[in-house]
């Protein structure tokens, strides 16, 4: 494909986009609870499970203490991620 012969006007665009957010042909889930409606449930949950196992391994987690007035604890936030080869198939989910 020659690059000087590409006409890029609004189609090329929307086609462009289109792949671009139907590469994985769904909406991806954001948190652990649109994650327990899906086939792969399972996979997750294994996935969720290691991440916690690493964590508490590597003693991220103390003993629960009283928070200082006017100190505010960070949050947290579940990061679902599913890794693919280049042929876009599945190798790993991770948390």
């Amino acid at each position: 494909m020659d690059q000087n012969k590409i006409i890029i006007n609004d189609v090329f665009l929307f086609k462009v986009a289109f792949g671009i957010t139907r590469s994985n042909d769904e909406i991806k889930p954001q948190t652990i609870e649109e994650h327990r409606y899906r086939n792969d449930w399972s996979i997750w949950k294994k996935a969720i499970q290691t991440e916690l196992n690493s964590l508490s391994k590597s003693k991220v987690f103390g003993h629960i203490v009283h928070t200082p007035k006017g100190v505010i604890p960070d949050g947290y936030k579940w990061v679902f991620v599913r890794k693919q080869n280049e042929n876009n198939e599945i190798f790993l989910y991770k948390t």
